[in-house]
């Protein structure tokens, strides 16, 4: 397994992973007609348009591949975007995917530390991030010592849900060399 900064022609192994995920993921969380939404040639479309913007300057993505150099993951972060996290928290992944199939085998923790060393490279002392309440994702966080900073009610496709932040103070104290990465 190999982790790396995603390049332009990434987009379609990138959404592939991201449909996938999503519907493992959030089967149980998200009403079935807002996740019939996400398919392969939605979010082929989104990424091949979004990928540009999402790998330059202060936001950058990272995929993780297998052996046969297919994506099976990926991670991306930059500026915090929410006003109530900005106070405390300058960085934040928007978002860390790893394809059902290959979980459990450490590359969430790569690529989670790819994007707090990237972070950290551009000058971001701390960051967070959001997610639902009722994920596995919440106890892979907390593993990786997030503290949960913030909870707000959101509602999605009519179904209210609980959304958790949880934070890490210093990138720092997170990061690894690259080379430790692969």
């Amino acid at each position: 397994m190999i982790i790396r900064q995603a390049k332009l022609d990434d987009w379609k192994g990138i959404a592939h992973v991201h449909v996938d995920c999503l519907h493992s993921a959030y089967s149980e969380t998200l009403p079935s007609n807002t996740l019939e939404k996400f398919t392969y040639i939605d979010r082929e479309k989104r990424w091949q348009k979004d990928l540009q913007k999402s790998i330059n300057g202060g936001t950058m993505t990272y995929v993780a591949e297998d052996q046969n150099n297919e994506i099976v993951g990926f991670a991306l972060g930059g500026t915090m975007r929410d006003a109530r996290l900005r106070i405390k928290y300058t960085g934040e992944i928007y978002g860390l995917y790893v394809h059902p199939d290959y979980q459990g085998q450490g590359l969430g923790k790569k690529l989670f530390e790819s994007v707090a060393e990237h972070l950290a490279s551009v000058h971001f002392s701390s960051m967070a991030l959001w997610t639902f309440g009722n994920l596995d994702s919440c106890s892979f966080f907390k593993h990786l010592a997030g503290q949960q900073v913030y909870e707000k009610k959101t509602t999605v496709g009519g179904k209210e849900l609980v959304e958790y932040a949880y934070g890490w103070d210093d990138i720092n104290s997170l990061t690894v060399l690259s080379e430790d990465l692969n």
